[in-house]
Order: C-alpha cells, then structure tokens, then sequence
C-alpha cells in the first residue's frame, strides 16, 4: 500500500501489498497513529528542560551540591527527550522509533505499513468509521488522570491537544483491491475487532501507557503477519502456519523440520507475487504475438519490445518503474549476459524476461525482492514469533512468552472471562490467525503437504512446551493431569471452580 516513496516503487507496493524495508514495531504503531492525528509541527521546536520546570515551579530540586544538581538536571533531560517523544531512540544502529506520550510528539517515516493496516479496517472510508476508531485510540492511550498521563498534562499544559485537529483535511481511501478478495475479507473483519477489544476492555486499558502501547504495536504486527499468511491463501478462506508452542523447544525432529519448511514456503509468495508483476508490466509492453529481443552490440545490451529498441538499463526502468542508476550497467551487465546466455541475438517471452531479470537483480544489493521479504521476518521478530533472530535462513515461527500473553489477553477479553479452557484457546489460534500448535485434521493436510511425517511423541513435546510456556507467564491453571484453564496473571489468584 502506497508509502512516501518514488512513483515506481510505489506502484510495486501497492501491486505486493507492503512496502519494505520494514520498520521496528514502535515506529510501526507510531505511523499507525498518524494516520489519525496530526502531529503538531510548531510544537517540534518547543525544548523542554528542567529549568523550565523550575521556573513554572512544576519540579523543586533540594540537591545542594551543585555538581550532583548538575547531573541530576542532564539526567532528567536526557530522560525527558528521550522518553517523551521529543528525540529518538537508536535502535539496532540505524533505525529508531518514539513514544509519542502526547499526541502532539507523533513523528512519521518514509517507509512504513501504516497504509496496509489502515485499509485493513472495514469501513475505514467512511467518516463515522474513522472518528469512532479515532477517538478510541485517543482514549486508550492519552485520557485519563492516571500514571504518565497524568505527569504528562501537568508537565506540559500548555501544550493541549486541539481536539479540531483530529478531522482530516480530505478523506482518503487506500483500500485496494486485493483486500476484498475472499482471502482477505475475514482477516479484515477480525483486525477491526480485535482492534476495538485492545482499545474498549479493561484488560488492556487498565494497563500503564507503555504497557498499553506495547500491545497496540503487537497487535498492529501481528496483521501485517496475517496480511502476508494470507497471500498464500489462494484457494482457501485464510492461511495457515505451523507453529511451535514455545521458542525454548529444542530445535530438532520432523515437527521442526516441518516448520522451518512451512515458514519458507510462506516467504516465497514474495517471489511469486513480484514475477507475475513483472510479467503484467511486460504485456504492457509486448508486441502482439511477439517475443522480446535482447542482443548485445558494441559492449552494450539492449532489448527490443513493441516499441524502439532501448538499452537494458533504461528499458527496465521504464518498464519495471525500477529506481536502478545507469550508472550500474557496468556492474549488473556481466550478470545479464550471464544469465540470459548473450552469446548472439535471442528472444525471450514476456515469462521468460521476468525470471531472468530476476535472477540478475536478486545478486543486486537492495533488490525489491530482498526489501520486500524482509517484511515477514522484520515483522515477526519484533513481536517474538519468528526465530531465530539470527541471519540463519531456518527460521520458524514459534510463540514466546511476550506473544503469548497478549493472544491469552486478547482471547479472555473476546470471551468477556477472565478464564478459558486450554484447548478452547488453542482452537481459537487456529481459527482466528491459522496458527496450528496441537495434532488435528488441518496440521496433518498441511504435513502431507509438506511431505513430512511427525512421530506422534513429537505433537506430545510441542503441547508440553506451550503448556510449560504458559507456565512461565502465569497464566495456567492445573485442573489434573490433562486438564488446564488459562487465566491472566493477575486473575490467578481468585480462581475457583463452580
């Protein structure tokens, strides 16, 4: 969905769905929400600093040693830049991301999913739509006289926030129409819902605004993963994923192998997806009933389609809307005549061009395949469900205690309880996000699918490692030997049974 890129990038985007490379979760949320509120420009030059705050008599230092006060005054500035939105927080060396604690400190990124999640949302286009989700997303994390809402209100008074500003000036509808595809449908309507029980229910809005924030961000990742599970779902009504119950599971046996192969097949809708881009822009180009013409003269390459014959460089970047330099010829030429075997003239049909052409840019550091896949991983490791988090190519998804303490949040807050059954939850993972963790019809289709067989023993050690992850995080009760309820860790204690 569109980004604030050049116009054949996004025209790529918008073909794939998403735009890479992806951004950190937080930064995510961030762009997320301003698609909502605008941020206030003026406010950006408006520096905050502890003698500010003495002057308005806000804070009082009795510290009289001046060197200690000294430090004290840097420490609480550096602490209020950071973690008030003002300034950024590196994060892994070159990327970084906010915690918008006024809806004024909102900063945006060039490069962001925040489109994809917005049309993800049924009846987006519609005013009464966008301000009833605006105004919930105020609510959840800048009302209320509670914790750091409370400090920021008093500490910045006067920087209000306009309540006019939150009407768009033009309404806007990125919806694409990808998404009304059978496929994308239901993971639509269950975005909007689970999105409306985070921002409306007590389980999450009782939380501090950090905790609050983290959640949001968790669940707006989530759908980007369900968004690209369910690419795959062509010949269904929602993707599906092998999952392991716990990231601690030793990384061996047949279900491992399973998941690891699971995940890449997933991660391969990439490649399919931007081959069949591809090849439409090719037709567009393509001489009725004719081949393209690739031949090599006087050390350059060039190709001939309906139109006059144009060197490589620019006929790709005409055709493909690629952003690639002439100045890389030099270095991507060998790899064309490579590829494309230019040891005389040759014709190539409009298939043949694009996996050529895709194996010559996929060498190409920064390829839009590479850009483009890394959403999936970028996406899941921020949230913990994809490991490892190395640069191993086995990656798989499995859930950590983090994830799986706001999927049990999540889940109590759609059942109106603060307990559930165990095996009620599980098949609400499979239902909702097509996540499969224990033995039944839908894993065993998609393990002969995969070609593998799993010892039964290995289904009994992934439920024993979900059962021991849900352990962890307090959030299981033991009724006997195979009957367990989950509850929120702050529930546990009043369980009875009835």
């Amino acid at each position: 969905m569109g980004t604030d890129v050049k116009s054949g990038e996004n025209r790529l985007a918008s073909y794939i769905g998403i735009s890479g490379p992806d951004t950190p979760k937080y930064l995510h949320a961030n762009n997320f929400l301003a698609e909502f509120f605008q941020d206030d420009v003026q406010s950006r030059e408006m520096q905050y600093t502890c003698d500010m705050f003495y002057k308005k008599k806000i804070l009082l230092c009795e510290e009289d040693n001046d060197q200690k006060k000294k430090q004290l005054e840097e420490s609480f500035d550096y602490f209020f830049r950071k973690f008030s939105g003002e300034d950024l927080i590196p994060f892994n060396d070159k990327r970084h991301y906010y915690f918008p604690l006024r809806p004024q400190m909102l900063r945006g990124s060039s490069t962001n999913l925040r489109h994809l999640l917005y049309c993800m949302i049924p009846g987006i286009e519609k005013e009464e739509t966008y301000h009833e989700i605006q105004d919930l997303l105020y609510e959840y994390l800048y009302s209320g006289a509670d914790g750091v809402s409370y400090l920021m209100g008093v500490i910045c008074e006067d920087r209000n926030f306009d309540q006019q500003s939150w009407k768009r000036a033009t309404k806007r509808n990125y919806e694409s129409d990808m998404l009304k595809a059978a496929n994308f449908k239901k993971v639509c309507v269950n975005f909007k819902e689970d999105l409306m029980n985070l921002l409306t229910h007590d389980f999450f809005r009782r939380m501090d605004f950090y905790k609050r924030y983290d959640y949001l961000a968790t669940l707006l990742n989530c759908y980007v993963i369900q968004f690209i599970i369910n690419k795959k779902a062509v010949s269904s009504n929602r993707g599906y994923v092998l999952c392991q119950g716990s990231s601690h599971l030793a990384r061996c046996g047949a279900y491992h192998r399973a998941c690891v192969q699971n995940y890449s097949e997933i991660r391969f809708v990439f490649q399919t997806e931007l081959k069949q881009f591809y090849i439409e822009c090719l037709k567009e180009e393509q001489a009725e009933d004719k081949d393209f013409v690739v031949e090599e003269s006087e050390g350059k390459i060039y190709v001939t389609g309906k139109n006059e014959s144009k060197e490589f460089i620019q006929f790709v970047r005409q055709v493909f809307h690629s952003n690639i330099k002439d100045k890389m010829a030099l270095s991507l030429y060998p790899a064309v005549r490579r590829v494309f075997a230019l040891d005389e003239k040759k014709k190539f049909s409009a298939e043949e061009f694009a996996m050529c052409y895709m194996d010559v840019s996929s060498a190409r550091k920064g390829s839009a395949l590479v850009k483009i896949s890394s959403a999936l991983n970028t996406c899941g490791k921020d949230i913990a469900f994809v490991f490892p988090k190395t640069h191993s190519k086995h990656k798989y998804f499995a859930l950590s205690p983090s994830l799986l303490d706001f999927f049990v949040r999540l889940y109590l807050a759609k059942q109106e309880s603060t307990y559930a059954y165990l095996d009620n939850f599980l098949n609400f993972l499979q239902d909702w996000y097509g996540i499969c963790i224990q033995k039944n019809a839908r894993m065993d289709r998609m393990l002969k699918s995969l070609h593998i067989k799993v010892p039964f023993q290995e289904f009994r050690l992934n439920e024993q490692a979900l059962i021991d992850n849900l352990d962890e995080i307090n959030c299981l009760i033991r009724l006997s030997d195979s009957g367990y309820v989950i509850t929120l860790p702050e529930e546990k204690g009043e369980f009875a049974l009835l």
